[in-house]
């Protein structure tokens, strides 16, 4: 993804920096995001402008990331 700030349609962020995206902080927020638990786990590197969380708990699960202005 392109260096930037990016949300979920349900409030969590990404935030990708670097000279070259190499950096990311991902603040997910388990409560809001659909079909999501407190064992999720949030890929650090969002892929094709989606949030991906694993869990063997719930299954996991997925959000459209908007960049933010």
């Amino acid at each position: 993804m392109k260096v930037g700030k990016y949300k979920t349609k349900h409030g969590s962020i990404v935030i990708v920096s670097g000279e070259h995206g190499g950096k990311s902080r991902v603040d997910f927020d388990w409560l809001e995001e659909p079909n999501a638990c407190c064992d999720c786990e949030p890929e650090v590197y969002p892929e094709d402008g989606y949030l991906i969380w694993s869990c063997d708990v719930c299954g996991g699960g997925s959000a459209i990331l908007t960049k933010i202005e």
